[in-house]
């Protein structure tokens, strides 16, 4: 496969790493809060971790998409029908709002309770406003906000990973494969 036809190599390790990422969120959101007990010591501890982790994808998707900017992607195969370019796009498009609106969802939730916001061991700032409010009017909030976060956008998430890993399986064997364009391995011959 030409050069021209995979995505670059910071593309490639910043796609694989937010992806892992991603999957270590799902854990830890799940863990915080299916598992641990609530209001304990060590769910504290793991939504400290899930919210560093929450806050790096933001920084790294932030970068991705200035990658993304100044380095387009290849073209997909021209034996493609229309409605799969599309709907690759349209995949595209909504990975990069969730993996927006995601990290902002999460930091806006640690903002409205008054909590630290941690980051490495370093203090992350509330967003601007949200740390003012008042406690009926932040537990309101704070209620919407993981709604949001918890349920809408990560089963929108889910969905969309589904759809973006079945289509690329199904290319990858269908005469069409568009795997290793991100891949960091090269094609075989």
């Amino acid at each position: 496969m030409a050069e021209g036809k995979r995505y670059s190599a910071i593309a490639m390790t910043l796609h694989w790493i937010i992806a892992v990422l991603i999957i270590v969120q799902l854990c830890l959101g799940w863990y915080m809060n299916e598992i641990v007990p609530d209001h304990s010591p060590l769910q504290d501890r793991v939504q400290d971790i899930h919210v560093t982790v929450g806050l790096s994808i933001l920084i790294l998707v932030l970068v991705r998409i200035g990658v993304r900017l100044t380095h387009p992607a290849p073209p997909l195969p021209s034996g493609m029908p229309a409605w799969e370019r599309a709907l690759a796009h349209a995949s595209h498009f909504v990975f990069y709002l969730l993996l927006l609106v995601m990290p902002l969802t999460g930091w806006a939730l640690v903002s409205v309770r008054h909590e630290d916001i941690p980051f490495f061991g370093l203090a992350w700032p509330a967003m601007p406003m949200l740390d003012h409010l008042a406690k009926p009017e932040a537990r309101a909030v704070a209620r919407q906000l993981k709604h949001i976060h918890i349920f809408i956008l990560v089963w929108i998430a889910l969905i969309n990973l589904a759809l973006h890993v079945a289509g690329a399986l199904k290319h990858q064997f269908d005469g069409n494969p568009v795997l290793w364009r991100m891949l960091p391995i090269r094609r075989p011959l």
